[in-house]
């Protein structure tokens, strides 16, 4: 064998977890199943590895093969009479959408950044704000092009394979590799959205207004103060959208590189110098500030805005993110039911306040079930708490975070894989089923019996290490 595997420190987005891995690029098929080759006969197993967005070791393999499948980037066919595209793993987000844009289509379920693989998405089975409505990522997957570590190809979609395709998406990786994915994408009027932002001055407010807006809306989350309390406690903004017909699309959808310059890169670092030492009462005062001038404003109706800037958070806003939190950000992201998730919520603010670790910001949105076999979604809403990370904090925060963990779970609740790292196998099985585990295991034996595909996640979550 000629194929050479180059050792590479790998960190997830938010930086909390590293992991010493084999990392090997592939621009085609022909190299995934050389990577297959190399790592059977040096006793590897091997995860495939998108654009590192994934907050925790969903991804990350440590003693092992990740296989990067980020310069498989080609857009096989686009069909714009349809809106119909087949692109291969490596092509972003911003890719699809400078191909489609200009006729008129638009995808239909996005994350906060452009710059996520389509098939990160189809591992993670991602959400956004419109999950309400449209559900996940995979739910406008019309096919499937894999490979199993046995090097057999196969084509997958709702009506074919059902089982399997439901198994596949959201799967983590851990059944095959993605070779190419057909995507359903949505027409798009105009490139603006009609925003209405209403204030709200605690938690149950929040829910109202969601009440209030779901059946008119397209898109919507909440923000909330996470330091403020006792009769403040979820006080925040509902952030609501509507596509609008106004309006001409742009020629460009993305006006600007999507990486910071040079001299950006400079003012970020020297601002995040500054801002470090009173990082938590500057978060603090922003907060009130931002909820003050939000509840001032009382609501917006109908603003009109580029989709562009609605959906994704500018590149600079990350690098300003990644300064500014050096040693990485903590999230928990926890689904509730319906039923359930104004009380719990409740619960999980007032515990974590009460327990010294106040979240840097919060976010609420509104989900619905969907047919695939490792979902984590609920008919109910979503917390995200996010908090600074470092080495006195995380030791903190860990107890913390495992009593809420285990509040989440007697709710009927579940965990987004893509933002969490501290359930444990236990705790894992009892938020979504021993049958649901056991099913996907038994993919596992039928599709990868000499368990080749692994990840840490893999390691933590379904089963000890196997080497």
């Amino acid at each position: 064998m000629t194929l050479s595997l180059k050792q590479v420190e790998l960190t997830n987005w938010s930086k909390s977890t590293h992991s010493a891995c084999l990392v090997y690029p592939v621009r085609d098929l022909a190299g995934i199943l050389e990577v297959f080759e190399l790592a059977r006969a040096g006793g590897y197993s091997v995860i495939p590895h998108g654009a590192g967005h994934s907050y925790t070791d969903a991804a990350l393999n440590t003693g092992g093969v990740v296989l990067d499948l980020t310069p498989m980037r080609r857009i096989l066919s686009w069909n714009p009479q349809q809106g119909v595209m087949c692109v291969e793993p490596g092509v972003t987000l911003q890719d699809m959408i400078q191909v489609a844009w200009k006729d008129g289509w638009w995808p239909v379920v996005t994350p906060s950044t452009p710059s996520v693989t389509i098939g990160g998405c189809t591992a993670m089975n991602v959400n956004g704000r419109n999950a309400f409505k449209c559900g996940p990522f995979g739910a406008n997957i019309l096919s499937l092009d894999i490979v199993l570590p046995s090097g057999e190809l196969r084509t997958l979609s709702p009506a074919q394979e059902h089982n399997l395709f439901h198994a596949f998406v959201g799967s983590l990786g851990l059944l095959g590799v993605t070779t190419s994915i057909t995507l359903q994408l949505q027409p798009l009027a105009s490139g603006q959205v009609a925003v209405r932002r209403h204030s709200a001055a605690a938690l149950e407010q929040i829910f109202a207004i969601f009440a209030q807006e779901e059946e008119r809306s397209d898109f919507m989350e909440a923000w909330l103060d996470g330091f403020a309390m006792h009769d403040q406690l979820g006080r925040g903004h509902v952030t609501c959208a509507t596509f609008s017909s106004s309006g001409q699309l742009t020629t460009t959808p993305f006006l600007s590189s999507i990486h910071p310059t040079s001299l950006e890169e400079f003012v970020f670092n020297m601002g995040a110098t500054l801002v470090r030492p009173v990082l938590l009462p500057g978060v603090k005062m922003a907060n009130q500030l931002n909820f003050w001038w939000g509840n001032r404003l009382k609501e917006q109706r109908d603003h009109l805005r580029n989709i562009i800037p609605y959906t994704f958070w500018p590149e600079p806003a990350f690098a300003a993110y990644h300064a500014i939190f050096t040693p990485g950000v903590e999230t928990f992201q926890a689904f509730v039911p319906q039923e359930n998730a104004p009380y719990v919520f409740e619960q999980l603010l007032h515990y974590s306040q009460q327990h010294g670790c106040s979240p840097l910001w919060c976010i609420i949105k509104r989900h619905r079930r969907d047919p695939f076999l490792l979902s984590y979604q609920v008919d109910g809403f979503s917390l995200e708490l996010n908090y600074a990370r470092s080495a006195h904090s995380t030791q903190q925060l860990l107890p913390v975070l495992q009593h809420m963990i285990a509040i989440v779970i007697d709710a009927g609740g579940r965990f987004y894989l893509a933002k969490d790292h501290y359930q444990t196998a236990a705790q894992y099985r009892q938020s979504i089923g021993d049958q649901t585990v056991e099913t996907f295991l038994q993919f596992k034996q039928q599709f990868d019996p000499h368990l080749q595909l692994q990840s840490d996640l893999f390691r933590r979550l379904f089963q000890p290490a196997v080497r």
